[in-house]
């Protein structure tokens, strides 16, 4: 059984998705690892594929590992940045 995941997309990811969050589908009980690949399956282009092996993902209270249970809520992902 799988289950839905509404991701909420910024930076980059946002560049090539006029949405402001993605919907995939993973296993049920699913972990960070299942999630980072039905995105790589679900993105749009080349660049926010290749952006996603660095980037994070987060609740609204904690980043995930890739071994944490996807939790049954909203979570974003979080693009590498850079600044001064």
């Amino acid at each position: 059984m799988n289950q839905s995941i509404s991701v909420r997309l910024f930076g980059a990811f946002r560049q090539g998705n006029p949405e402001s969050s993605l919907t995939v589908e993973i296993p049920e009980g699913g972990r960070v690892t299942d999630l980072r690949q039905a995105m790589e399956s679900a993105l749009p282009d080349d660049n926010a594929r290749s952006l996603l092996k660095a980037s994070a993902f987060a609740t609204d209270s904690a980043v995930l590992d890739d071994d944490d249970i996807v939790p049954d809520r909203e979570v974003s992902i979080l693009p590498p940045v850079c600044g001064g």
